[in-house]
């Protein structure tokens, strides 16, 4: 969405909450339709511009458990260290050189993005844009990748966990290829409620969607039952809706209940294998060559994961990203 003169990429609409006005990654009515807040959390969205002249940006950050954390990409070029702050920052942002020089036509565009395209990728919960200074204009069309990506999950797809906002598997993924990311995944949630199946499979046109579904679903105690007619539900809705889009299913990935361990919060009365078993059976039955299955356990292995067995670890979500590739190649 558009908010002054900015590209809120990911973002659906500006949310009042307590009076101010916190960016949302879905609308309001879905929010309280699934009453769940990480939708207002904005891992793997970015703020886009093309400086005009040297151009300075305040964040505020609204975070309360971690610090909040920027990146800054000049298309496909990083800007070599991150931001890290409490309260605010203030981000310089200036026309990209070489050694002061003007780019040669050679790198304006190595990758899919040009490189006049600066893109403040976001890994963390809710900032504010508090202030803005320079000339700057919208990216065009022409400016940003042409094939589109939609990504849904848990916080796996969200990007919780990795050390950097760029080693997101889906980041990956849609870097290697050189598809524009639109990341819906909700932290905490991704319980493939109607109303969010709803809202996906009009939220846009994309080429590639990836589906991780949903070690969320069965710590929270949603039956074998339960989980299949969300699912085909959702699988079903997107493919009517987006019917040239290539949709990829990834299971449970490993983790701790795999091993016979049940966390404190946990309420699970299936089981991995399970879920695995039936996502497999939703996407062979609709029979469709543009909606394939993904083995989780050939992704990555418990090894994979971080220090909590369930949330992968950069190598985990290289591996991923690597998988997913393949499958395209």
């Amino acid at each position: 969405m558009e908010y002054l003169g900015l590209d809120l990429h990911g973002i659906v609409e500006l949310v009042d909450v307590r009076g101010r006005k916190i960016f949302s990654r879905y609308p309001q009515h879905v929010n309280e339709a699934i009453g769940h807040t990480t939708a207002y959390q904005l891992n793997c969205t970015e703020i886009r511009l093309v400086p005009l002249s040297d151009c300075f940006i305040t964040l505020e950050s609204l975070g309360h458990r971690h610090m909040s954390k920027v990146m800054v990409y000049y298309g496909d070029y990083a800007y070599p260290e991150e931001f890290l702050f409490t309260k605010e920052v203030t981000i310089p942002i200036q026309v990209l050189k070489v050694n002061d020089n003007p780019l040669p036509k050679s790198l304006e565009r190595p990758l899919d993005f040009s490189s006049s395209v600066v893109r403040i990728m976001i890994s963390s919960e809710n900032v504010l844009i508090k202030a803005i200074s320079g000339d700057y204009r919208l990216p065009t069309k022409s400016e940003v990748p042409i094939l589109k990506m939609m990504a849904y999950g848990t916080s796996i797809t969200q990007g919780y966990s990795p050390t950097a906002v760029d080693l997101t598997y889906t980041n990956i993924v849609a870097r290697e290829m050189g598809a524009d990311l639109v990341n819906f995944g909700l932290a905490g949630n991704a319980k493939c409620e109607p109303e969010v199946t709803d809202f996906l499979k009009t939220s846009g046109k994309y080429d590639i969607i990836l589906l991780e579904l949903s070690v969320n679903m069965l710590m929270m105690g949603f039956s074998a039952d339960q989980f299949e007619e969300r699912v085909e539900y959702m699988i079903t809705e997107l493919k009517k809706h987006q019917p040239k889009a290539k949709i990829l299913c990834l299971g449970v990935l490993p983790f701790y209940g795999d091993h016979g361990v049940i966390g404190l919060r946990d309420v699970m009365v299936s089981d991995p294998q399970t879920y695995r078993r039936i996502l497999k059976e939703i996407v062979e039955n609709l029979n469709s060559i543009n909606i394939t299955y993904l083995d989780p356990l050939e992704a990555c292995s418990i090894g994979d994961m971080s220090s909590d067995f369930l949330h992968p670890g950069n190598i985990g979500m290289i591996k991923i990203a690597q998988y997913i590739i393949q499958h395209f190649k």
